[in-house]
This record gives C-alpha cells, sequence and structure tokens, in this order.
C-alpha cells in the first residue's frame, strides 16, 4: 500500500500547475505520468501562463546576452583607469622628473644608476650644451676662493649669468670626476662659453691677466679713444699693470671693422668704406691689460647693444645708421638733456627739402670734425695725446668756404648737403633716444647757445627769430 498526502497527481484538474523539476542547469514543468493526457496538460499550462503575462525564462539562451554585457563592463573600466593614469602621467611627469633631476644633479651617487643620469641630462637640455649668450664676448673675471665647492661655485656663476642653470655645472662636475679639481683664485670666463668650457678653465691653472679701467665718456670720436689708450700705455697709473694693447691695429679695425665681426650684430649695417664710429659705446670698461683689439671692440659693440635704446635696435639697420649720425650730432650741439629733442627735431626738419630747401644742416662740429681729421691723417697716433679735439674753427674764412681734402671735405655740413658720411662720435643714452624721438612740434630750424651760463639753447622758426636771438645774446650788434 502506497500512503499519499493530498490529492493524488492522477485526479489533477484541468489546466493545473505542474510539478518543478531540475533538468540540464534549469527548472522545467514535469507531471508524473507520460500519458498523454499529462503532456496536454502541459501544453494548456504553459498556454494559459502567457496570456496571464507570465513566460518562462530560458536561462541557457541569456548566458551569452550575461557575458557580452561583462565584457562591455571590463573594457570600459579599463578606459577609464587609462584615462586616469595617462591624466597622471602628463601632470604628474613633470615635477617628479624635475624632482629626479634635482637629485640626481647633485648627487654622484644617483649617477650611478643609468636611468637616472638619462634623466638629468633630458631635463637639464640646452643647458648642458649652449652658452648662457653666445654673443657675449665680454670678459668676466669669476673668484673661486678657497674651500669652495661645486655648489658654491655653481651659484656664482648662476648668479653672474655665466650659466644657464647650475645644475648643468654640478651635473658635469660630477659626471666628469672634477668635484674637486678646482682651483682657487681669479680666472676669465665669459658668457658665450658651454659649461664644459667653463670647467676647463676652472680646472686647469691658467694666471689671470691684471684689470685696468678706462672710461670712454659721450661724445669722444674713435681718434680720441685711440689717444686714451695710448695715453694710458705712456703714463700708467699702476706700473705693475701696463696695457699692452696693439694701439695701431685697434684703429685700423675700428676704421675697417672685419665682415664677420659687423655681421655679429643684426642692427648693425655700415656702408662701403664706413667705420665703427658712432657704435662704440660710451662707458666704463674693465679690461685685461693684453686685451686684444677685437676683444675690446667686441665689448664697446655688445654694450652698445645693452644700451641703446630698444626702439633704436628694432628699427632697419639702414634707419638705425641714419639714427645714430642725427644723435652723434646732437650730442656735440646739446649741453643739456632738455635740449636734445628739440636739436634733434631742428636737423631732421632741415633735411626734409620742403622745411629747408638748402639742404646744408650747418653743425659746427662737423666743421671741427673735419679740421681734426685733416691734422690726425698727418700726424701719427703717439701725437694724437697732445691734440685739443673740438676746438671751434677759427678765422675769417666762412665756413662754406673752407677746403679740405676731398675724402675730408663731404664732414663739412656748411659745404655739403645732407648728414655727414658717417656719424662724427660716440653719443650717450640720451642724445640716442633724442634722435629716436625728435621733438618736431614747434617746427624749429635754427638754434644757438645763450651765453648766460646755463649752457641752454634758443630755437627759432624762421630767420627773424634767429636774428632777434642773435642780438639778444650778444652774437651781433
Amino acid at each position: 500500500m502506497t500512503i499519499r498526502g493530498g490529492r493524488d497527481p492522477r485526479d489533477r484538474g484541468k489546466g493545473e500547475a505542474p510539478d518543478r523539476r531540475f533538468v540540464d542547469g534549469g527548472w522545467d514543468d514535469y507531471w508524473p505520468d507520460d500519458s498523454e493526457t499529462a503532456a496536454e496538460r502541459a501544453v494548456e499550462y504553459r498556454t494559459r501562463r502567457r496570456h496571464e503575462g507570465y513566460e518562462s525564462r530560458d536561462y541557457h539562451s541569456e548566458r551569452p546576452r550575461s557575458l557580452a554585457r561583462s565584457l562591455v563592463y571590463l573594457a570600459a573600466t579599463a578606459l577609464l583607469v587609462a584615462l586616469v593614469l595617462g591624466g597622471l602621467y602628463v601632470f604628474v611627469r613633470p615635477p617628479v622628473l624635475s624632482a629626479i633631476a634635482d637629485w640626481g644633479a647633485e648627487n654622484p651617487t644617483a649617477l650611478n644608476l643609468p636611468f637616472v643620469a638619462d634623466i638629468v641630462r633630458g631635463e637639464l637640455g640646452d643647458s648642458l650644451t649652449e652658452p648662457a649668450d653666445p654673443k657675449d664676448f665680454t670678459t668676466v673675471v669669476f673668484e673661486i676662493r678657497s674651500g669652495e665647492t661645486p655648489y658654491d661655485i655653481a651659484d656664482n656663476l648662476a648668479r653672474e649669468g655665466l650659466v644657464r642653470d647650475r645644475r648643468a655645472f654640478v651635473f658635469e662636475s660630477i659626471a666628469r670626476g672634477v668635484t674637486t679639481d678646482f682651483i682657487a683664485g681669479r680666472h676669465s670666463l665669459s658668457r658665450s662659453m658651454t659649461v664644459d668650457q667653463i670647467i676647463d678653465v676652472l680646472t686647469i691653472p691658467i694666471p689671470v691677466s691684471p684689470t685696468v679701467t678706462v672710461t670712454f665718456r659721450e661724445g669722444l670720436r674713435i681718434e680720441q679713444m685711440v689717444a686714451k689708450l695710448e695715453l694710458m700705455e705712456q703714463n700708467p697709473s699702476d706700473p705693475s699693470k701696463v696695457l699692452q694693447l696693439d694701439t695701431q691695429a685697434y684703429y685700423d679695425m675700428a676704421k675697417n671693422p672685419p665682415a664677420d665681426l659687423v655681421a655679429e650684430y643684426e642692427w648693425l649695417k655700415i656702408p662701403p668704406g664706413g667705420s665703427l664710429e658712432g657704435f662704440l659705446f660710451p662707458a666704463t670698461y674693465d679690461i685685461e691689460v693684453d686685451i686684444t683689439p677685437r676683444e675690446l671692440l667686441e665689448k664697446q659693440l655688445f654694450a652698445f647693444s645693452q644700451n641703446a635704446p630698444a626702439q633704436l635696435l628694432a628699427l632697419p639697420p639702414e634707419q638705425v645708421y641714419v639714427t645714430v649720425q642725427i644723435a652723434s650730432l646732437v650730442e656735440l650741439e646739446a649741453a643739456l638733456d632738455t635740449d636734445r629733442p628739440l636739436v634733434a627735431g631742428v636737423f631732421v626738419n632741415r633735411l626734409d627739402p620742403a622745411l629747408w630747401p638748402t639742404g646744408h644742416l650747418n653743425s659746427d662740429p662737423t666743421v671741427a670734425y673735419a679740421r681734426d681729421s685733416e691734422w690726425l691723417a698727418n700726424n701719427p697716433i703717439s701725437a694724437w695725446v697732445e691734440l685739443s679735439f673740438w676746438e671751434p674753427v677759427g678765422g675769417s674764412t666762412p665756413y662754406s668756404q673752407l677746403e679740405f681734402p676731398p675724402d675730408i671735405a663731404p664732414y663739412n655740413t656748411y659745404w655739403a648737403k645732407g648728414l655727414p658720411p658717417t656719424p662724427i662720435c660716440s653719443p650717450g643714452l640720451i642724445s640716442l633716444e633724442a634722435a629716436v624721438a625728435p621733438d618736431t612740434t614747434d617746427g624749429y630750424l635754427f638754434f644757438l647757445a645763450k651765453n648766460d651760463g646755463t649752457g641752454g639753447l634758443a630755437f627759432a622758426r624762421t630767420q627773424e627769430e634767429h636774428e632777434a636771438n642773435l642780438k639778444k645774446y650778444g652774437y651781433i650788434p
């Protein structure tokens, strides 16, 4: 006898729910008997479930869809991680590498790791191979004191502008194994030297020449500079520091500068037969007693490039030259800085044929320049120290009728029209600024010294106004 609980399965009503069993990894409907009636019931049950809004799930068919969704999720996650890491690489990499470079550049043991040395070289870049200023040949006397370390030396080099990056000097010193080879004392360097060249100088016992100081004031012509250098050689203020410059070679190079020297400065364009007159900047220079002519000229030209108005150097080279010509006249005509823009304005106005048809600038210093040039051409350099330059040209002969050799005559602006062939002296900064921005507002065409002890000038627009000033200041009765 079989004991059953509840109703007998065989007695189940039409459309009743079947039992459930797990088959092949999923649940399925099951009727205890295999009769045709059971099969019909199963069909009827499933149909009814669908009509009621229920449908059995096929878990086997859903598995590929779930796997695809998982792969998409993993791919998106990987992309997000890559973006985050990439952003960190872009933003974090520079300071990290910079920190490694700072550490490696000054730690000898760190450089034993090849990748550290490579990082340091990569970060320091051009500062390892390029000079601080390839055009600055100015000699800098650099002193190493006893007990200074490569780090101290690097700081001092950077302070003097001799290296682009102090770390480059320390790194190369370590890399070359010369950290203990630096020689205390004075050394001659320049900003045109590379780090390796600086290290060579600082580790080789080369005696440094003593230096002397020379001041070239505003308004000197090249021959005056030569005379001053010659005087320093003849009468040294310190017998232990005798200037050994070849003044003749200096003069020849200044009057006929080599093309490669002129080419070093893009703003410098000299007409055929021209000299460096006007571009040897007036300043005080500390020079070695055995300095070469070219080295001294390079110092003076570099000083011009560093001190001349930026507006001037930005002009086309031809215009730079004309502006310096005007500035040289202004320098010698005006004693007061306040008068210089107006004097420049007078010369600019006189260069305008519509305002000044004669074309003659009538500048007295140009006559003195011509007179001095004639004398200089007939006397040796050793005698130039005796000449009193720029003295007014006396005599009763009108300036326009004075006779000079053909190569000198064009400098006489009472005889020749327009500007003199070259600048006639080295103008200072104020005169250069005045020539760059001349004051032509009032249309002045005349000026004269007031002769009242002030050094000032009186300006006039017309001949009548000028004659009135001549009477006022005692030039004519």
